[in-house]
């Protein structure tokens, strides 16, 4: 029995790791995919490189490019982590809910 307990102990720190990397890597998704959606739409042109008449290379920078596709971004960014974290806290608010629903029933 001892042996399961401690099999168990084992199991649940690997879930709670693997929980965080998880975590970690939304985190990470949901931080890069605004821009690259928006970014996508707009086929940035904030950085063009070309090659001038005389055959030098050119780079032409964009400022409006680059303050549109911020004014876009930024802010989609923070709809998607504000959704993030309004779904992720709901989800958890309504399993806390049931816990306490199951306790004053008597349940464990």
């Amino acid at each position: 029995m001892e042996t399961m307990t401690e099999s168990m102990h084992q199991i649940a720190i690997k879930t709670k790791k693997e929980t965080v990397s998880m975590r970690i890597i939304t985190l990470v998704t949901l931080f890069f995919l605004p821009g690259t959606f928006i970014s996508t739409i707009m086929s940035t042109d904030i950085v063009q490189y070309k090659i001038s008449d005389n055959g030098k290379s050119q780079e032409i920078f964009q400022l409006g490019a680059l303050q549109l596709y911020l004014a876009i971004t930024l802010p989609l960014m923070f709809i998607t982590f504000a959704s993030w974290y309004g779904v992720y806290y709901w989800v958890d608010w309504k399993e806390k809910a049931k816990e306490r629903v199951k306790r004053m029933r008597g349940g464990v």
